[in-house]
């Protein structure tokens, strides 16, 4: 960076330490495209992202996904490559994003990771996650990822993915769960991920434990395309192992032995052309109990076989996620 330039932040951000926040916003901008122009695109590009992290931790946060989607037109209008430097910078400022207010200090605050306020099956899409801030943080997050996976940054994507999901956690917990989950399922940090899975599942019938995790398995594996279908087998194994390492004791039960052979059929497809046997025999000997305890396991299943073993489904189903977004929540509302 030029001294120059690095002279100029370090005046605008002595401005936002001055709460002159929108003067502050305009120098920002003015200093970018003078970059710009001088064909200092390095410059430039670090402008945004540093002005963007210092407007967030200040809790400017429209000002910050300002300067973060300003970031994203650069990328695309300069041709930007899509790699770990210019994904990485988006990754930052995902990471700046604010702490939400802590629980009772008024209308529409944060709940705690601890909370033990189930979360309805008709909320299951947001949950208490759902805020004006909240909102604008997940405008830049899609556009973010929707910019890298355009430039076949695919894996670089994920870790935005975790970042925004770990930040609705600690902001949320279990009323945002709803919400965080879309983007859990699509990152890769399947420790976090875990740890959140269990103590929601924890929250309900210790029975239904398993199930939780069936059902989290198995929209990862959904959630997969052509282009990411080992990327999610992946997360898929890391999200068991976490879980089940969580636990005080193993799970033993039909549906964990599903799960656990599920797993191992599709892990075992680039290996062995009888790999969708093993899954035909855990169904013959586990199937009828297991898919009766949730009436979309069977079409869940269904789509994990279309995607990973070519075989044809019977229907197109309800999407990738199959209405089990609200059924992930069942144990905990019925136990409240």
């Amino acid at each position: 960076m030029a001294a120059s330039v690095a002279k100029t932040l370090a005046r605008i951000k002595g401005t936002v330490e001055e709460g002159a926040y929108y003067e502050a916003q305009q120098m920002y901008k003015t200093a970018f495209h003078r970059s710009k122009a001088r064909n200092q695109l390095a410059d430039a590009l670090q402008i945004l992202q540093e002005g963007a992290i210092t407007q967030l931790a200040h809790g400017q946060v429209t000002c910050g996904v300002e300067l973060g989607m300003l970031l994203i037109e650069a990328y695309t209008t300069t041709a930007t490559p899509a790699d770990e430097a210019s994904v990485g910078r988006l990754q930052a400022i995902v990471l700046a994003f604010p702490p939400l207010p802590a629980v009772g200090s008024g209308p529409g605050a944060a709940t705690s990771a601890a909370s033990t306020s189930a979360p309805s099956s008709a909320s299951a899409g947001q949950g208490g996650s759902s805020s004006p801030v909240v909102d604008e943080c997940a405008r830049f997050v899609a556009s973010a990822v929707k910019w890298a996976n355009k430039g076949g940054a695919i894996v670089s994507a994920r870790g935005i993915h975790s970042a925004f999901a770990a930040y609705l956690w600690r902001n949320f917990g279990t009323e945002g769960f709803g919400r965080a989950l879309l983007h859990f399922l699509r990152g890769d940090d399947a420790d976090t991920f875990a740890s959140a899975l269990r103590t929601c599942a924890q929250q309900g019938p210790a029975e239904e434990v398993d199930l939780w995790l069936l059902r989290a398995v198995l929209q990862v594996l959904n959630t997969a395309n052509s282009h990411t279908r080992m990327g999610q087998l992946s997360h898929a194994r890391a999200l068991y192992d976490a879980f089940n390492a969580g636990l005080s004791s193993p799970l033993n039960t039909p549906t964990a032995h599903v799960t656990e052979l599920m797993l191992l059929a599709v892990e075992h497809v680039p290996l062995s052309p009888h790999a969708h046997k093993m899954l035909q025999c855990a169904k013959q000997r586990y199937g009828d109990g297991v898919l009766r305890r949730d009436a979309q396991l069977a079409a869940q299943l269904e789509r994990v076989e279309g995607t990973y073993f070519g075989v044809r489904r019977r229907g197109a189903g309800n999407g990738p996620l199959g209405g089990l977004l609200g059924d992930l929540f069942k144990s905990l509302t019925e136990a409240h």
